[in-house]
């Protein structure tokens, strides 16, 4: 029996999969971590049953690391689980981290036309920890303590763990046409209803999206 994370990643990938269809240059704003795997799994499968052509979608990683050994960056992620397997070519794989204007160059390509987020236990949605104020673009962050803690198992201890990456500012996200959050497990419970239960909170950074028109939500923890 299929199990509510699995159901609801495959909903996102056959999103991201019906929009490549129906419009071959698509600008996708793509995040990393354990949230999104099973979603490029059925976005790869999907992509093979119906030949997605690639070749003219752009992505556009949330974030990076800026302290972090190649093999745990998020572009390796992303060519790892997603680019090397669909054929996304190199000048379609955009980094916050590997250029100057990162929002001039999503302007240049037309804007993101959907963005796939998750959330983090502090409310963080890409890098934009607690805090961060709406009118913000891509920019160096340190990150918080809760933050790392978080990430801590991937690197095998705290100490190791990165201090500061780059990521798209909350205006470079609300300015997506389409946004879908990804929230599993029970300890993000908390969290999810937290950033939408009540009004915008800069301490709570995903409660921006309820100032976004078109953002879907798909989480188990209901």
């Amino acid at each position: 029996m299929t199990d509510k994370k699995d159901e609801l990643s495959a909903q996102a990938a056959e999103q991201i999969s019906n929009l490549i269809r129906k419009n071959k240059s698509v600008n996708l704003g793509l995040p990393t971590g354990n949230t999104p795997l099973l979603m490029y799994q059925h976005l790869v499968k999907l992509s093979e049953q119906n030949d997605l052509d690639w070749s003219h979608v752009h992505c556009f990683a949330l974030d990076e690391y800026l302290d972090s050994p190649p093999e745990h960056s998020f572009q390796t992620y992303l060519e790892s689980n997603l680019y090397d397997k669909v054929g996304v070519p190199k000048a379609n794989q955009h980094n916050p981290a590997t250029t100057d204007n990162y929002d001039s160059i999503i302007k240049e390509h037309g804007g993101l036309n959907l963005t796939i987020l998750g959330i983090g236990l502090n409310g963080h949605i890409a890098f934009n920890e607690p805090g961060t104020p709406q009118l913000s673009f891509t920019q160096c962050i340190w990150l918080q303590d809760t933050s790392r803690k978080a990430l801590s198992k991937t690197f095998g201890s705290l100490e190791a763990t990165p201090i500061t990456a780059v990521t798209m500012g909350i205006s470079t996200i609300l300015a997506s046409q389409t946004i879908v959050m990804l929230a599993f497990g029970a300890d993000k419970k908390q969290i999810v209803e937290k950033a939408f239960a009540n009004g915008v909170d800069p301490n709570v950074p995903a409660s921006y999206l309820k100032l976004h028109g078109t953002v879907s939500v798909l989480t188990d923890t209901q």
